[in-house]
């Protein structure tokens, strides 16, 4: 089953931009970024490889839409389709927009300025395939604005950092408190201590995942072990690439059933009884010695 993750949302769209027009923008920056996927926390990693895959999978036009009504079963009607992608040594992964009528209103009006990339995670949790990307005002991924950035005075939207937050070392005072009391630390704990046991906590958690998926090769392979041949390489394909190994396991068939073994239940199906010893009534070495030359054995 494929896991795909709404990013809700991520760069700031520039304010002039009309139908047909083209424009590059920021989708995706690198780094590590948390998103929710069934209701449980995951972890995005987008680092140059995933970038590189995703616009390496990239085979046509991606339908962009509004809030994401396609994805949760709203209408499918276009802001935007996606050309291209490609991957920037420094911003990360770009996208080349061309944009509908309803789009370029919706942006240069101001109604919907930021982007929400939908991608499939492997089970290290990179991005492979992008789905789609919605047109949204709820930030996630902290990405720059490209064009037309507004003023810093403006509130900006959550997951964006201020140029005041950016100059000012260290969490604010109520995100600081909430760190140490969801890590379990003392009140006077420095951000040397907060970031080390968030570091212990992401490596436990990572831990926990690469069992977890590792218990779950496991069962794989002893659910299949009548259509495997090496079960350890098996084990190492599944935990690599989860969702090609499954797809290959549908596509197989089950093996034959073992020949049905056949018993017999008629009365007369009886063991024949044990042949008598002809050597039975010999009591000592010299009778059965005797009995042996008479021709008895």
């Amino acid at each position: 089953m494929k896991r795909v993750i709404l990013n809700i949302a991520s760069a700031p769209l520039p304010e002039t931009v009309a139908a047909g027009d083209e424009l590059e923008v920021q989708l995706a920056p690198y780094g590590d970024f948390p998103g929710v996927l069934g209701g449980r926390t995951v972890r995005q990693r987008c680092d140059r490889a995933a970038f590189e895959r995703l616009a390496g999978n990239f085979s046509g036009e991606v339908l962009v839409d509004f809030e994401h009504k396609a994805e949760l079963g709203g209408d499918t009607e276009a802001a935007a389709w996606v050309q291209a992608l490609r991957v920037d040594p420094a911003k990360g992964l770009m996208a080349t927009f061309r944009f509908t009528d309803k789009g370029a209103e919706a942006v240069a009006n101001r109604r919907l300025r930021f982007l929400s990339p939908v991608w499939e995670l492997d089970a290290g949790g990179r991005p492979g395939r992008l789905i789609s990307v919605g047109l949204t005002n709820k930030p996630n991924l902290p990405v720059r604005p490209i064009l037309n950035r507004a003023p810093d005075t403006e509130p900006q939207p959550q997951g964006t950092p201020s140029m005041e937050e950016e100059k000012t070392p260290g969490a604010a005072p109520e995100t600081r408190a909430r760190l140490i009391e969801i890590l379990g630390l003392g009140p006077d704990a420095d951000d040397a201590a907060i970031l080390q046991a968030a570091e212990t906590l992401a490596k436990a958690y990572a831990e926990a995942q690469e069992a977890a998926l590792a218990a779950e090769a496991e069962r794989a392979a002893e659910e299949n072990k009548e259509r495997i041949a090496n079960r350890d390489a098996f084990k190492r394909l599944y935990v690599s690439n989860r969702e090609a190994v499954c797809a290959t396991l549908a596509c197989l068939k089950d093996p034959a059933p073992a020949p049905a073994r056949v018993v017999c239940n008629a009365a007369s199906a009886r063991r024949p009884a044990p042949a008598a010893d002809p050597l039975a009534g010999c009591r000592t070495p010299e009778e059965r010695c005797a009995a042996i030359e008479q021709g008895k054995w």
